[in-house]
């Protein structure tokens, strides 16, 4: 008989078989079983056994041989036919399973009972009633020992599994063989559940019967842990894969043919069985990529891949594959769809690199389109143009007309840009109410700059949102390649500070870097460490500027204006350092420097009896962000004694507008409540003063410079200021002109019934040491008033 084979015998050629007796095939083992399978198939049944047998190149294997007679029309065994299996495999694993088991139970028998894990050793009778156990035991269980065994693992087993383990211990005991069961048992010191793995082994009497039952239990809670950790993990890869609609395969690198289960035609479209390709439907571009797999796999024994595969409906579907090499004619693997995964990756990707309000690309995003930009512009000689882009005065809309308006200012403005580019170009939104312009070649810097003006016109046009007219201005700093920088970060510097002179400019308008620019912007850097020097130099000094009656021509009061006293150029104006406003630590710093300076001013002209009626100290937004802003300014006034009624209070609307407003309001207050006095500075030029007169506790208003400049001249702004008196009347407050500077600008604001003026045309803003001259001179000359004619400008 051939190896593995089968074959039909005649019955009288049964006991031999090519010359050889039946049994003298097998090996001594299988010679009772080959006998009794004779015999069994001449009854004519089936007969089967299993034994070695060597092969034709003297190998000896293991086989499963079941033989079935051949009935004939008499029913009687004509002939027989003879299956072998090879099972020299099976056997050997069964082998080495037992040898692991020998190995496993010598090792636990072995187990001292000192070890850190805790073995229990019990005995039990045959219904499991435990006659003994050792000390382990009842240190764990906390069970007396002078008590006896205390019945059975009942006792101390977790309620939740105690019906199912007990139940798994009585089938146990009634079957009579060895069993392990794996319980959670209650640790008497902390009440603690760990799990332990329960053996036991029955020892029989000389007639085979169970006398009493031998065993161990060893805590295996970490162990176990563990495998429910795994058991978790390998649920939700099942699940995952099952969710995959996975495919099993097998492929021939010898033939090139591939064998494939059964659902590889509902998942791929694919005829299950034996095909010539591999895959039939992997997308063009991915073949090579496929064809390296399997080669991969053939060098490296194992390998994955991520392709395409188009459907038979034309659909593409994202695929993974993965196979290892079986032998040198057998790769096995599976395959499965990933589509969800990357549509998944996709999306996660798109949010990660993307803004969630715009859609456009977030600075991430931009940042690498930048470097990719400027890397090809490099290597290729070509341009990279980038336009950044901040919407003007976006804060005002956001805290006028609430967060809704603002969003859809940006998401209108992001639809704008986004129709005005290439799909080459990028447009990104970069920061809250920032947007930047990406444009590569062949568009080069003066191309960029008149897409820029495009940009801001586009911009500028009407947006509607529930039924508000919403208008959007912009200032747009442009900055190029080969043009400026090549550095990424350069390059956004470069437009970042182009973006910021639109802005210094007057907002609203398109600047292109140019490298004196730069220039500036370290300047202001210089300019805020020297300016940090001179606070700590105490170079920052109040100066006054009087105010004066239009009626009696009397000096009411005094404004205090900042000045910087520089050990090398002299007395320095805003105009010159008013930039390091924008730093919030610097002009708070200032603020404080200024407001106790102010007090001491105030408190020596008190000691002289010198009435100069309030003064007016300027605090800027910085200072309102300070927590305790009406204490600091209270204590201060306190401790040099100087009563609050002797002071006012300017804001211009800069302060009155933010998120904080209701702390302003607040502040604004309480200054009120101790008789200091709140002006608004600058009135006429921000964004909603009428507003503010109605939300805010204002007693005073004065009229920005810029109408009274132009006052003799301009009917218009004789007008704007006619109407702000008759409003400051009619609501009870004073109102006072600044940069007065001519007698005819004085003699018409007294036509109209302006309460005070103050101005070059009167003093210029001089040291706290010059006012009592001044105050003096000034009352000289009320008590012989001159005509406006003779009148000269004092503190020159």
């Amino acid at each position: 008989m051939s190896e593995g084979g089968m074959r039909a015998m005649e019955v009288e050629d049964f006991h031999t078989i090519e010359g050889r007796h039946w049994t003298t095939l097998w090996s001594s083992i299988a010679g009772e079983e080959s006998t009794a399978a004779v015999e069994a198939v001449k009854a004519g049944g089936i007969g089967r056994l299993q034994g070695s047998c060597a092969t034709m190149t003297g190998v000896q294997k293991w086989w499963d041989v079941v033989v079935t007679p051949i009935m004939g029309h008499d029913r009687t065994p004509q002939g027989f036919l003879c299956i072998s299996r090879d099972i020299t495999e099976f056997r050997a694993t069964e082998g080495r399973l037992r040898s692991s088991e020998k190995r496993l139970r010598t090792l636990v028998d072995a187990m001292p009972a000192s070890m850190n894990s805790p073995q229990v050793v019990w005995f039990s009778d045959p219904q499991g009633d435990f006659t003994y156990c050792n000390d382990v035991w009842y240190e764990y269980t906390g069970l007396s020992a002078g008590d006896g065994p205390n019945g059975n693992w009942s006792t101390v087993v977790d309620p939740i599994h105690r019906e199912r383990i007990l139940e798994c211990w009585s089938d146990a005991l009634r079957k009579g063989t060895s069993f392990e069961i794996e319980m959670p048992l209650r640790r008497a010191p902390d009440g603690m559940y760990r799990w332990f793995i329960v053996r036991g082994q029955p020892l029989r009497n000389e007639q085979g019967k169970t006398e009493q039952w031998f065993g161990i239990a060893m805590d295996i809670h970490e162990r176990k842990q563990s495998e429910q950790a795994l058991k978790n993990s390998e649920e939700r890869l099942q699940l995952a894969l099952k969710a995959a609609h996975m495919i099993a395969w097998e492929f021939n690198p010898q033939s090139g043919t591939t064998t494939r289960s059964d659902n590889s035609l509902a998942l791929l479209g694919i005829t299950p069985g034996v095909d010539r390709t591999f895959m039939t439907g992997i997308h063009p571009d991915d073949h090579e990529r496929v064809d390296g797999f399997l080669q991969e796999i053939c060098s490296n024994g194992a390998s994955s891949i991520e392709c395409r595969y188009v459907l038979p409906s034309g659909e593409t579907r994202w695929l993974r594959a993965r196979g290892e090499q079986a032998g040198p004619d057998r790769i096995v693997g599976v395959t499965f769809d990933i589509s969800e995964q990357k549509e998944a990756e996709a999306e996660i990707w798109h949010s990660a690199n993307h803004d969630a309000l715009t859609g456009l690309p977030n600075r991430t995003l931009f940042q690498h389109r930048l470097d990719a930009a400027l890397d090809h512009a490099r290597q290729n000689g070509t341009s990279v143009s980038l336009l950044l882009i901040d919407l003007d005065d976006f804060k005002d809309i956001n805290d006028t007309l609430g967060h809704d308006a603002g969003d859809a200012l940006l998401q209108e403005t992001a639809r704008r840009l986004s129709t005005m580019v290439r799909g080459c170009d990028t447009v990104a939104r970069i920061g809250g109410d920032e947007f930047a312009v990406l444009v590569v070649d062949p568009l080069k810097l003066e191309n960029a700059t008149r897409l820029g003006a495009l940009i801001a016109e586009a911009l500028r046009q009407p947006f509607i949102y529930q039924k508000r007219t919403l208008i959007s201005r912009v200032s747009i700093g442009i900055a190029a390649y080969p043009d400026h920088d090549g550095n990424p970060a350069e390059l956004i510097k470069d437009s970042d500070i182009a973006m910021y002179q639109a802005k210094s400019q007057g907002r609203n308008r398109v600047i292109t870097y140019s490298p004196e620019m730069r220039n500036v912007i370290e300047q202001r850097v210089s300019l805020g460490r020297g300016m940090r020097e001179a606070i700590s130099n105490d170079e920052i000094a109040p100066f006054y500027q009087p105010k004066i009656c239009l009626t009696t021509g009397e000096i009411v009061g005094l404004e205090a204006l900042a000045r910087w006293q520089h050990p090398k150029d002299g007395i320095l104006t805003p105009g010159y350092f008013g930039a390091v406003f924008e730093d919030h630590d610097i002009a708070a710093s200032i603020g404080k420097k200024l407001i106790t300076k102010v007090a001491a001013d105030v408190r020596g002209w008190l000691d002289q009896d010198l009435l100069v009626g309030r003064v007016a100290l300027n605090l800027s937004p910085a200072e309102f962000s300070q927590t305790g802003i009406v204490d600091n300014l209270l204590r201060s006034l306190d401790r040099l004694r100087v009563p609050a009624s002797f002071f006012e209070v300017e804001v211009t609307e800069t302060v009155l507008l933010g998120r904080n407003s209701d702390n302003v309001s607040s502040a604004l207050a309480q200054f009120r409540q101790h008789g200091i006095q709140i002006a608004l500075d600058d009135f006429g030029t921000g964004y909603a003063s009428l507003t503010h007169l109605k939300q805010f506790p204002v007693d005073h208003i004065k009229i920005d410079r810029s109408f009274v400049r132009d006052l003799e001249q301009d009917s218009d702004d004789e007008a704007i200021i006619a109407a702000v008196i008759s409003l400051g009347k009619s609501l009870q407050l004073q109102v006072t002109a600044e940069g007065v500077e001519t007698h005819g600008q004085a003699r018409r604001l007294r036509e109209l019934g302006c309460d005070h003026a103050q101005g070059f045309l009167y003093a210029k803003p001089m040291a706290a040491s010059q006012i009592p001259e001044l105050v003096s001179r000034w009352n000289s000359m009320l008590v012989r008033p001159r005509s406006d004619k003779t009148a000269k400008p004092l503190g020159k």
